[in-house]
């Protein structure tokens, strides 16, 4: 999550008067709706960036049909613990569930290898880069 979110997400939205919404002043309905839609806009436009830029450095080489093959093969789900804000994902390779949080490069090599029979016309630096895209879009 980018600075500019961060700071935009701490501050209170009671900086609209309550009173003004509930007696539906006609004046300050407008505002409200603008006010409300350039907030969405941006938001909308920090989180695009953001992941604009975690996929811009996998432009060019890596393969479409191998990455679509991965989101179809590799099935990934979610616990939520109790006691943990955000829930755990976890990947199923080989029968195995592993914990895709802090484990992606070893996840990279399993996966490459794991494919590397059917994928063989792929080079190696293309199948383990368009995986770490995966990765990284799962994450």
């Amino acid at each position: 999550m980018s600075f500019l979110l961060k700071l935009f997400l701490a501050f209170p939205v009671d900086f609209l008067p309550k009173e003004t919404l509930l007696e539906g002043d006609e004046d300050f309905e407008p505002f409200a709706i603008i006010l409300i839609l350039l907030i969405n806009i941006f938001i909308f436009m920090i989180i695009s960036e953001e992941s604009m830029d975690k996929f811009s450095k996998y432009s060019g080489n890596t393969s479409n049909e191998l990455l679509s093959y991965l989101k179809r093969n590799f099935r990934t789900y979610d616990i939520t613990l109790n006691w943990k804000q955000e829930p755990m994902k976890f990947m199923v390779i080989d029968d195995k569930s592993h914990n895709v949080a802090n484990n992606k490069k070893y996840l990279v090599g399993k996966i490459s290898n794991y494919i590397e029979d059917e994928w063989s016309h792929l080079d190696e630096p293309t199948r383990r880069r368009t995986v770490k895209k995966f990765l990284d879009g799962i994450s």
